[in-house]
């Protein structure tokens, strides 16, 4: 939900904060994100308040134990937490408009946590710099402005990324080794019952990515005729103008998306989301840029989804840190790592860890606000973003240290998410083993930049302490945010787990709604807790596997609890439904407690 202030606000700015109540209070209406012909936009990102409440209430929410436990707030509740005052937005806003911004453009987000407004180009096109008045900007921003952002309608819907696709795409060809894992067989694997389909029309879920992401209604409408015949279609749409374009990589990773969601949470309302067509945003550093701007949007509108699958990634930042400190020290420069990193395909896709931790807080408030949020756990093992480096010196300095030290991934390894792994079937369906291939296997470790959460300590220790073959301790923080949490077929990589795994939860979302309970919102802590109390019940465990991929060390899988390929298993639908599907915890039913902060 964006805002627009009224004349009389922008007298309040030309007044110097004396009307500041009148500026924040004014009169708003919706207004269109789409800019005018030659402009751009700059996003100024405010400084949260209150992000020690945040992240109390957070996982005080998500907590069975807790008296607040799913009371998912309000986008005003959550707006109140971490917003930033009206001191704060006003003078971001007469920033913006001193530095040349066109006044009727400004906007302040739902959540009062970001004010963008739209520049001419002429002033880009007439400084002898090009980046000059955006490097202005940058350093001239106020204290109460964390950082900027720069969107331009020319880098979104250009370098040969149309809005739509051209054509559609060809139809796929089923491989033999995957004609054994039809949506039918893997429900089946799971006790799911074929015909289940959502009842409740609210129940809403969604996929999300950048670049060429999207999805092919003719190969929809073939999977629903050939693998899925009471999916209707009709429930699957886009939510913004870009659809994708066939060719790119992002867009069959759009189309595996889709299909696998729809499927698994059949006839759930599906929205598929690209909001940024940025060629950068593909497989380079651009892709944090629009993580950021999707999630922080996605925090702020008026209605959320119950479920958001994301299946793309990369390997965290503090991973590329480690990388190019470590090639430093071998004689090769940091540029030189950054550049060869930035031309590999989804490698390295975020700028900083102050990017990544300013992702985290829009997970934070999307999780208090009660959207379950999925991602996969990446197709590299512990080593790396898919498999090994190749090209040279740069390439095998690389290799060597991803295989001294365990390289976790993001969003995934993000505390506020949870992390999907990946399974497969060795003989039979009755047989799942970790997912190994395409030179990699499914991803799983522990977060250099993230601490582990208190829920997960028990059962990490059980892990650490009772498992031979773990590698050496000094190649991964014992004490960061362990991953995966649950895990499900990925023969096509845990692009595929995520999403199936995200579709099952809808599934239970929508039982919930129609027995007038709670979305789960962040289900993490409830995982854990039922995997923990009803071992074998939920989700089965997947004793083979290891993380290592092309490595000489990894995490080798482990019959009983927890481990770091799998996490606690593949999911058994009799015990999702008996224990998540309800919430006779301790006697107590979420939703009818007095909120407690």
């Amino acid at each position: 939900e964006i805002q627009e202030y009224s004349a009389v606000s922008w007298a309040c700015i030309a007044m110097k904060f004396v009307c500041l109540t009148v500026l924040v209070a004014a009169a708003a209406r919706p207004v269109s994100s789409a800019l005018q012909v030659g402009e751009y936009e700059i996003v100024a990102h405010l400084k949260h308040q209150n992000l020690d409440r945040l992240e109390r209430l957070f996982w005080n929410i998500a907590d069975p134990d807790h008296p607040n436990y799913l009371k998912h707030l309000s986008l005003p509740q959550a707006a109140e937490i971490i917003g930033a005052s009206a001191e704060d937005v006003a003078a971001a806003s007469e920033w913006l408009v001193g530095m040349g911004a066109r006044a009727s453009s400004l906007r302040v987000s739902a959540l009062h946590d970001t004010v963008s407004a739209a520049f001419p180009l002429q002033l880009e096109d007439n400084s002898a710099n090009t980046a000059s008045i955006f490097t202005m900007l940058s350093t001239t921003r106020p204290p109460c402005v964390s950082f900027i952002l720069r969107r331009d309608a020319r880098l979104r819907n250009s370098v040969g990324l149309s809005q739509r696709p051209k054509e559609e795409p060809p139809l796929p060809q089923e491989s033999a080794a995957n004609s054994e894992y039809t949506i039918a067989n893997i429900k089946s694997a799971y006790g799911m019952p074929v015909d289940l389909q959502a009842t409740n029309g609210s129940t809403l879920q969604m996929v999300w990515g950048p670049g060429t992401f999207g999805y092919s209604k003719l190969q929809l409408m073939l999977h629903k005729h050939t693998q899925c015949p009471l999916l209707n279609t009709d429930k699957v749409r886009f939510d913004t103008a870009n659809h994708g374009q066939s060719g790119g990589d992002n867009f069959g990773e759009g189309n595996l998306d889709t299909k696998m969601i729809a499927s698994f949470g059949l006839n759930v309302e599906t929205l598929v989301s690209n909001t940024n067509t940025s060629a950068s945003t593909e497989e380079g550093d651009g892709f944090g840029q629009a993580l950021l701007d999707f999630v922080t949007e996605l925090a702020a509108r008026e209605v959320v989804p119950h479920v958001l699958s994301m299946s793309l990634g990369s390997l965290a930042a503090s991973s590329c840190k480690l990388l190019c400190s470590e090639a430093e020290k071998m004689g090769h420069s940091t540029e030189e790592c950054e550049d060869f990193l930035q031309q590999q395909r989804q490698v390295c896709m975020y700028l900083s860890e102050d990017q990544t931790s300013r992702i985290n807080t829009a997970f934070q408030v999307l999780g208090v606000r009660g959207v379950s949020v999925f991602g996969s756990s990446g197709d590299g093992g512990s080593h790396f973003s898919f498999g090994k480096f190749e090209g040279g010196a740069m390439a095998d300095a690389l290799n060597e240290i991803s295989c001294k030290y365990q390289m976790p991934v993001f969003p995934t390894a993000s505390p506020y998410i949870t992390s999907v792994g990946g399974t497969m079937w060795s003989g039979s369906s009755s047989h799942p083993v970790t997912w190994a291939g395409f030179g990699g296997g499914s991803g799983g470790g522990f977060s250099w930049q993230f601490g582990m959460p208190s829920h997960q300590s028990s059962a990490v220790a059980a892990y650490l302490n009772s498992t031979s073959g773990v590698p050496p301790p000094s190649s991964f923080n014992s004490h960061g945010r362990a991953y995966p949490d649950i895990s499900a077929v990925a023969v096509e990589g845990t692009s595929q787990s995520c999403p199936i795994m995200a579709g099952i939860f809808s599934m239970i979302i929508d039982r919930r709604l129609n027995a007038k309970l709670p979305p789960l919102g962040f289900v993490a802590t409830r995982i854990w807790k039922v995997a923990q109390q009803f071992p074998g019940e939920v989700f089965e465990d997947v004793p083979e596997g290891n993380s290592k991929t092309s490595c000489d060390n990894g995490f080798p899988s482990r019959k009983g609890g927890w481990d770091p390929n799998t996490g606690w298993g593949r999911p058994i639908w009799e015990g999702m439904v008996k224990h998540l599907a309800s919430d006779s915890i301790s006697g107590r039913e979420p939703g009818l407690q007095e909120f407690v902060v």
